[in-house]
């Protein structure tokens, strides 16, 4: 299941450097920036169960969950799969990034960070799940940065 995810995210990484010239080296600092901004924006979304601005950081063909079963494809698909953190009373989930990287060229990107996934079962009692994630970001045509490949693992 890694497996496949690597072999997608080298597919991808490979594609952007290949039509990619290299960009100066403040400019890339400066895309890192904005696509750190761009992934805690993403969490605000869900903590602010808004639906419609999740939906609009995340690519029409993305793929969430690359390589598991639970692999969802396209925007539709991921708001479906994703609904339960958008319901009154529904699951919270928050992440946060802790490192960010750009492909020469600025086009492509990804944050790596932790997650944590708290749910309230019907008496009351809380279940508290870790993880951490991975996001690969890619700048659409308007120059907005849209989640590409999104996956995860919990911890133990």
């Amino acid at each position: 299941m890694r497996t496949a995810g690597s072999v997608l995210i080298a597919i991808a990484c490979s594609a952007a450097i290949a039509r990619a010239q290299d960009a100066p080296r403040a400019d890339m600092k400066a895309i890192e920036e904005t696509i750190v901004k761009t992934d805690q924006d993403f969490n605000d979304a869900v903590g602010d169960r808004d639906l419609t601005r999740f939906l609009s950081y995340v690519a029409e063909n993305a793929i969430f969950n690359g390589g598991r079963p639970d692999e969802v494809r396209g925007r539709d698909a991921v708001g479906a799969a994703w609904a339960q953190y958008f319901a009154p009373g529904g699951p919270t989930l928050t992440w946060s990034p802790t490192r960010v990287g750009v492909l020469a060229g600025g086009e492509l990107g990804y944050t790596v960070g932790s997650w944590q996934r708290l749910v309230r079962a019907q008496d009351g009692t809380i279940t508290e799940t870790h993880g951490n994630y991975l996001t690969v970001w890619r700048k659409d045509a308007a120059g907005r940065w849209r989640a590409v490949y999104d996956t995860g693992s919990a911890e133990p």
